[in-house]
């Protein structure tokens, strides 16, 4: 019997993000407990806060996408430009942030940079991994994952 390959529900990704996202977050904190001040921890730490919006934001938007779609008969042109309307809002927040970075002293913008880029790592390797147990479990175990 065929099954698909499992992908997520988008919520449930979110939260698996955010969660490991949350955990890297407090594994990080104790450096810039021994190193107070120190920029790139600092950038990084805010960098993540501002990654796990952005991504809050697009989920967001896709749901309500979903339920637009659903409600109404909208053309593929029409979703593409109400997606691109959630997109700009979305690009300003990452700027700004880094364009704060690049102005004030104590935030890297190497660390906002990385931070961004974490969320986004996070949830690529985890929907990865999720393939991978489906195509090398055996056939049987499939609905462990």
């Amino acid at each position: 019997m065929y099954k698909p390959a499992p992908i997520r529900n988008i919520d449930e990704q979110l939260k698996r993000t955010t969660g490991i996202m949350g955990v890297i977050i407090l594994l990080t904190l104790p450096g810039l407990i021994i190193n107070p001040g120190d920029p790139l921890i600092l950038g990084f730490i805010i960098g993540g806060i501002f990654g796990i919006i952005s991504c809050i934001l697009l989920v967001r938007r896709m749901n309500m996408l979903i339920e637009l779609m659903t409600q109404t008969d909208i053309s593929q042109q029409k979703a593409k430009a109400f997606m691109r309307a959630g997109f700009y809002p979305r690009m300003a927040l990452i700027v700004g942030i880094i364009a704060l970075a690049s102005r004030v002293d104590f935030l890297s913008i190497y660390g906002v940079g990385a931070g961004l880029l974490v969320p986004t790592v996070i949830t690529v390797l985890d929907a990865n991994l999720a393939l991978y147990r489906y195509y090398t479990a055996p056939r049987d175990a499939v609905d462990k994952i």
